[in-house]
């Protein structure tokens, strides 16, 4: 029975990590009553909590020290929610504080289980190698789905695209987009997301240590090399500016560190300091012209493929409409609005914050004036029922928890780096890999925290959740 038991939790496991690339799934969605968030891994999350989480417990199971801090975070978002009643909130259409603060706690309960479940349920070597298999194979189903439909919409018939259209409404809630990728996601902009904190960290960090969990090699390529390449591909195929951006400052690091690694090894071999200093400046003030020419190009590059960016170049139309209308004409303008309304928000409940998911009640009021010129905005104030939201995980824990969640959101975000610094240190390459996974992930989440707001979105958490537990469990790898 033991041994039943367990084989069954870890098929329950493997089925999470498969269904990933999944996130608003029509039958998840149906459940808990959201249209857009709904990962079909949410599924094989909730047998975990109910068929394995119990036992663990009651069998005394170790978790590892991180998911602590998760809970602290947790426990001071339930105080900051729990505070909001006592609150005037603004009246916004037919919506009910009760209502909105169920679903914003559960979206980050959700959150905590899939980091709890990360970081004990593979609690062996074996089970850790079998999950980044499991990873590999979902993401290539998920690269080769993205790759077909980017293909067909861009380039096939009409009856292509509709038998793709139709392909694409078992996997996913919303409107489909023309010569975008999505792969199973809900917009492209949760692909890039998908790939930016989960699979590209990996493929990446698999690349720079040459390390393959599947053992075999094709040549002197891996699976984990093909991945990564089909990866930027589809990366590039979602057209997600802040996904670009996300990945370009992920190799920004790699290059500051290559460059650094350079100024060392050529100053060591100048004599006189003197020489020394003036070379590193030279070095130094190459590496910023080269960074500027790169950052230059890149935008020219967005302005030809990209019809959002055809204006990024347009002084003129800065000099007429000013800098929120050219935000605006680049089609960026609403998110900086919406930032700076969760920022607004935060200045005005700096502590606690308004309570999870109570952030749309105040942007009425405190919404820019210029906001009032961008037709988005005006459309979901006057057309829509739903709240506003922050459109960025950085902005909402600020709006929402004020510093006192924010301070132990950015805690725990630190401590996830010391624990890849930790890895990086070690003679295993396994864990030199997962520990530039780690790494790579957050430096994308910086950009990425900009994008995507929802705490039920797992992929942060399960690469966090996977540093934990490759710090926690492994042995031999």
């Amino acid at each position: 029975m033991s041994k039943f038991y367990s084989r069954v939790i870890d098929y329950i496991w493997l089925a999470l990590v498969a269904l990933l690339p999944i996130t608003s799934l029509p039958l998840v969605a149906k459940i808990v009553r959201s249209s857009s968030v709904a990962p079909a891994s949410l599924i094989f999350l909730g047998l975990l909590i109910v068929l394995w989480l119990p036992v663990y417990l009651k069998k005394n199971g170790r978790f590892p020290f991180q998911t602590k801090i998760v809970f602290v975070f947790l426990l001071v978002a339930l105080i900051s929610t729990a505070l909001s009643f006592l609150y005037l909130v603004p009246i916004y259409k037919s919506n009910t504080l009760i209502r909105s603060v169920f679903e914003g706690v559960a979206t980050l309960v959700i959150g905590f289980f899939f980091y709890l479940v990360t970081t004990a349920v593979p609690n062996t070597d074996r089970k850790l190698s079998v999950t980044l298999k499991m990873l590999n194979w979902s993401g290539l189903v998920m690269l080769f789905w993205a790759l077909i439909y980017f293909w067909g919409i861009s380039f096939g018939s009409d009856a292509t695209r509709k038998a793709l259209f139709n392909l694409q409404f078992l996997f996913s809630t919303s409107r489909l987009y023309v010569i975008r990728a999505m792969g199973f996601t809900s917009e492209p902009s949760w692909l890039a997301n998908l790939l930016n904190l989960l699979y590209l960290p990996y493929w990446l960090a698999a690349t720079l240590t040459r390390f393959t969990v599947h053992g075999k090699r094709i040549w002197i390529f891996s699976l984990e090399n093909l991945l990564l390449v089909l990866g930027l591909v589809s990366l590039y195929a979602t057209m997600s500016r802040a996904g670009y951006f996300a990945f370009f400052l992920v190799l920004g690091f790699l290059f500051i560190k290559l460059n650094v690694y350079l100024i060392n090894r050529i100053s060591k071999r100048w004599n006189s300091n003197r020489m020394r200093t003036l070379l590193n400046v030279v070095l130094v003030v190459g590496i910023v012209f080269s960074y500027l020419v790169t950052v230059i190009g890149t935008l020219y590059v967005f302005s030809k493929i990209d019809p959002r960016m055809s204006d990024v170049f347009s002084i003129q139309l800065l000099k007429e409409r000013g800098f929120t209308m050219y935000l605006d004409q680049l089609q960026f303008g609403e998110r900086i609005t919406y930032w700076q309304t969760g920022w607004r928000i935060f200045n005005a409940h700096p502590l606690f914050g308004v309570g999870l998911g109570n952030a749309g009640f105040y942007f009425k009021r405190l919404l820019p004036d210029y906001a009032w010129q961008m037709a988005e905005v005006r459309a979901l104030s006057y057309h829509s029922d739903g709240l506003l939201n922050v459109k960025s995980m950085w902005m909402r824990v600020f709006a929402e928890l004020g510093i006192m969640g924010f301070s132990v959101f950015l805690v725990f975000l630190l401590v996830t780096a010391f624990t890849s610094g930790q890895l990086l240190k070690s003679t295993s390459q396994f864990k030199r890999t997962i520990g530039w996974m780690g790494i790579f992930m957050l430096i994308a989440f910086i950009v990425e925290g900009f994008s995507v707001d929802s705490f039920a979105l797992p992929y942060m958490w399960i690469s966090t959740g996977f540093v934990a537990a490759t710090w926690r469990w492994t042995n031999s790898l």
